[in-house]
């Protein structure tokens, strides 16, 4: 799993595994130059090549489905906003049953903020996901977001203040990640213990 700013419900994960997985699936085959990845992904195709995003989604989709939790980097948050705010839109436009029906089964009241589901598990009207209600839930910050030219007109000081981490220079400029800020650490080797319920220190 991944280290989230709470722990992922069963839907939430439901969720990100289909936004993940879709996105995966066409950010190649779908995209056939990287003018057209660029035109839809504008903020993740300024560090991402499309063959380099599809190797990341798939290292994020494997990673969800394991025991051991491990800590995104910028680029990987990055990354995931983008591919959740597009997919989470064709999903409130065209709602898919096979999803429908498994968030059903693990509802959780918990997800009241930012879920909306139909009165039966085979109905598709009433069915909304609240893309901003969900990234205020699940991730930490959006610092990734931040403008470039204001970043850079910040002292050390004023980025500490902010709680800006060191790896966010690039995600802002656009820049290629390199390979290590791509690799999904383990929580534990940042001396955190790994999130087991919501009433774990985080």
């Amino acid at each position: 799993m991944l280290r989230f700013a709470c722990p992922l419900t069963a839907s939430a994960t439901a969720i990100f595994v289909h936004c993940l997985e879709i996105s995966s699936d066409v950010v190649v085959d779908f995209y056939p130059s990287h003018d057209d990845w660029r035109d839809a992904y504008p903020l993740s195709a300024k560090c991402f090549t499309r063959e380099l995003a599809r190797e990341t989604l798939e290292d994020l989709v494997g990673k969800l489905a394991l025991q051991e939790e491990y800590m995104p980097t910028e680029y990987h948050w990055l990354l995931m906003y983008e591919c959740l705010e597009i997919q989470i839109e064709l999903l409130n436009d065209t709602p898919e049953p096979s999803l429908i029906a498994q968030l059903h089964m693990s509802g959780d009241a918990r997800e009241e903020s930012y879920l909306s589901l139909p009165s039966t598990s085979k109905g598709l009207d009433g069915f909304y996901i609240d893309f901003g209600g969900l990234v205020d839930q699940y991730f930490w910050d959006t610092d990734f977001l931040f403008d470039a030219e204001t970043f850079t007109q910040l002292d050390a000081e004023a980025k500490k203040k902010l709680g800006f981490s060191e790896g966010l220079f690039g995600v802002i400029h656009g820049l290629p990640p390199h390979p290590e800020e791509l690799v999904l650490r383990r929580s534990e080797e940042f001396g955190l213990r790994q999130t087991k319920s919501d009433n774990e220190e985080v």
